[in-house]
């Protein structure tokens, strides 16, 4: 007997996006802009377009760029208002430098998430994105109360994650171990997809995968999602 490990996340730029990739399967929608990195930071007005069109049922998360764009003197202003209704927020630690853990907690405690939780994001090319290490993350989040999951990406755009490979595993084993959620993401494909269920995601995330040509500042494409959505499914370990 077998059981499901995993549901399909979707990044949009819209909320047109955001109803098609609903519409063809994807469990939980995250907003953000690809044109702006990694994790691009789209406007405030478009997460509240988003929100309003999605279903309640559906979680929703944001992405927020990266630390180093939220240095005093930067960064959007945030009304009040700006996280109702979204579920998770995460934020990249590329080039964030020896102060990291001090100046995310300072952020955490300066913009208004309200009930919106965080996820911590571990870049698996770390050492190209000048970031702390996937292990000094996972300590962090393990620690920390208002973190309740852990996104592992790339902050590459033109590299896949490789984390299929058998080193991964013993630290996928640490995030389910803390209860954490773990997401997955990072030049996905539909056979890169297949090849994680080792890992016991809760969340397969995905950008390019879902967009015409692969093309990740493409349109979302209600058959890719689709597709994807049935994969995702169909990943499987021994109950």
């Amino acid at each position: 007997m077998s059981i499901p490990v995993a549901e399909l996340l979707v990044s949009v730029r819209s909320a047109d996006e955001a109803k098609k990739a609903a519409a063809a399967g994807a469990l939980v929608i995250d907003v953000k802009e690809p044109d702006e990195g990694s994790l691009g930071r789209a406007a405030v007005a478009i997460w509240r377009d988003v929100r309003r069109f999605v279903p309640a049922h559906i979680p929703m998360s944001v992405a927020l760029g990266e630390l180093t764009e939220w240095q005093v003197g930067q960064g959007p202003a945030l009304p009040l208002g700006a996280f109702d209704g979204v579920a998770y927020c995460k934020l990249g630690l590329a080039h964030a430098g020896p102060d990291w853990r001090d100046d995310w907690r300072a952020l955490r405690d300066r913009i208004p998430t309200r009930r919106c939780r965080w996820i911590a994001v571990v870049y698996a090319d770390w050492e190209t994105a000048g970031a702390p290490s996937p292990d000094e993350i996972l300590d962090l989040a393990i620690a920390t109360p208002a973190i309740v999951g852990v996104l592992v990406d790339t902050f590459d755009k033109s590299q896949s994650a490789r984390l299929d490979d058998s080193g991964w595993l013993p630290w996928a084993q640490r995030v389910r171990a803390a209860h954490l959620k773990l997401a997955i993401a990072g030049g996905l494909t539909p056979e890169t997809i297949k090849n994680l269920a080792a890992l016991e995601p809760d969340l397969i995330a995905v950008r390019g995968a879902a967009c015409e040509y692969g093309d990740r500042r493409g349109d979302i494409d209600e058959r890719r999602v689709s597709e994807l959505a049935a994969i995702v499914r169909g990943l499987f370990v021994p109950s």
